[in-house]
């Protein structure tokens, strides 16, 4: 049976841990190196990546990971490279979706050893998009991502759906250990930024899930109504607990800061308008300087480092001080979306 990569839930922390460190030690021994010495020898070996949504980083560390594996990897892009796909059981196909994922996933999974997806429909817009009026309940079944799943008989990642991005999940666990050393009891703060659009939620449920897997204390800060998907916090919450930490929601911004080890920014829309942002009564901009993490802010901390998983806004999200200052570890962070993509691709693909 395929070990699919579709949530940090569908695994339980320690084996998360595992992951991490083995991310950290193929950093150690490839950075610099080309091919990973010593790592699982993926020659002959294929990934299929299937993109609905622009990526940089997500793309560039998936082939790159697999390349210094000594794999190949092949990219379609989503409307583009291929025509529009079906995924609705008892679908009658005479509109305009040409390929149902009942044939499109084991014919990929005949060709390739593993597939990745990004599909989220915030992101999506033309051919491939999602009706608007689908309400987040309905986006965070990802049902393109699960139908494909249960059509393919190797290993599928979620390279960043509507509810998770567990590949980012992966790579902020490792840099928080690699930033911490033992990140166990550790102040770790979530916080929302005022942005111009309504972005996804499935990176900051990631991230959540991230630090409450490695047992921190985890503040999730933001405003009023911005609340995180309910069964998302109400399982961070256990996962922290059982790790020995703890998660709390606030809006307090001042006391939030107080003693942080880390500070993580990202923006999300509220799940009450998801899908429809012109419908979202989002903060206004005025209120920017409330939201945005400063060097003030920072100062409450405990000399806290800065992580955002990119791109980022300079000066809406977080200023120039904070970005351009040692502290600020956001592309130690993306760096490591290569070596945690490489762990994985061992993990799911190494022989024996």
């Amino acid at each position: 049976m395929a070990r699919h990569f579709l949530s940090t839930l569908d695994h339980d922390s320690a084996e998360l841990a595992r992951l991490a460190a083995a991310a950290l030690e193929l950093k150690r021994r490839g950075r610099g190196a080309g091919r990973i010495p010593g790592a699982p020898d993926l020659a002959g070996r294929v990934l299929g990546l299937l993109f609905f949504n622009p990526s940089v980083r997500t793309r560039v560390s998936c082939e790159s990971a697999m390349a210094r594996l000594g794999g190949t990897s092949v990219a379609l892009a989503a409307g583009s490279d291929t025509w529009r796909f079906e995924a609705r059981p008892g679908a009658v196909m005479d509109g305009d979706t040409q390929e149902h994922v009942a044939e499109l996933a084991p014919v990929l999974a005949s060709m390739c050893d593993a597939v990745g997806i990004r599909k989220a429909e915030l992101m999506t817009s033309g051919a491939q998009a999602t009706s608007a009026s689908a309400s987040y309940a309905e986006l965070a079944r990802d049902e393109f991502l699960h139908a494909f799943a249960r059509h393919s008989d190797v290993p599928v990642l979620n390279l960043e759906s509507n509810a998770f991005h567990p590949c980012q999940g992966l790579a902020d666990m490792a840099t928080l250990q690699e930033l911490l050393g033992a990140p166990r009891g550790e102040r770790y703060v979530l916080t929302w930024a005022w942005h111009p659009k309504a972005l996804p939620v499935a990176t900051p449920h990631s991230q959540l899930l991230a630090a409450a897997d490695l047992g921190m204390r985890v503040t999730l800060l933001r405003p009023e109504g911005y609340d995180l998907a309910p069964e998302v916090l109400a399982a961070a919450r256990t996962r922290a607990e059982a790790a020995g930490g703890a998660l709390e929601v606030t809006d307090d911004v001042e006391a939030a800061y107080a003693g942080a080890r880390v500070v993580c920014a990202k923006s999300w829309g509220r799940l009450d308008a998801y899908g429809r942002p012109s419908e979202e009564a989002r903060p206004a901009a005025d209120l920017r300087a409330r939201w945005i993490v400063d060097e003030a802010k920072l100062a409450r901390g405990a000399d806290p480092w800065f992580l955002h998983c990119l791109p980022i806004r300079r000066n809406v999200i977080a200023t120039d001080g904070v970005l351009d200052a040692p502290r600020c570890a956001v592309v130690r962070q993306a760096e490591n979306r290569l070596w945690t993509a490489a762990a994985l691709l061992a993990d799911r693909l190494g022989r024996a």
